[in-house]
């Protein structure tokens, strides 16, 4: 017997985004990628979450919105769906407005896109943070 040859995590990925692009087209949600199909159960109507999928033992979700999130809440946002922060940028905020929250994230948010993307888990996200400026806040 021949054996397979390794499967990259980028094919993987794909496998991944197509079994919930089905899923999503026919009506269903799998609980995981290879799960019989009694196991499915209906999606929602509200995309109040990022949708995750398992294939192969790996774990693929949407990327979460964490910009406008305080630092400790999108680093709590981005552990429960298996990421974490990658490099940290400080934008500075003339207004002050937006002082040490999230203000751009890479890869960006993906709930509700069309179509779906998915990461793996342990994708790391880079983020880009407000900061105070150097003059008074007006």
């Amino acid at each position: 017997m021949k054996a397979l040859p390794a499967v990259s995590r980028r094919l993987r990925a794909g496998v991944a985004a197509t079994v919930l692009g089905l899923a999503i087209i026919t009506g269903i949600q799998p609980a995981q990628a290879s799960a019989p199909l009694s196991t499915f159960a209906p999606l929602s109507t509200s995309v109040a979450a990022p949708l995750c999928v398992t294939q192969n033992g790996i774990r693929y979700c949407e990327m979460p919105d964490i910009v406008g999130k305080r630092l400790a809440d999108a680093r709590a946002t981005l552990g429960t769906y298996g990421f974490g922060f990658g490099v940290q940028h400080f934008v500075i905020d003339h207004i002050c407005n937006n002082i040490g929250e999230v203000a751009r994230q890479k890869p960006a948010s993906t709930v509700g896109s069309n179509p779906r993307v998915l990461y793996p888990a342990g994708t790391s996200v880079e983020i880009w943070i407000w900061q105070l400026p150097p003059h008074p806040c007006p």
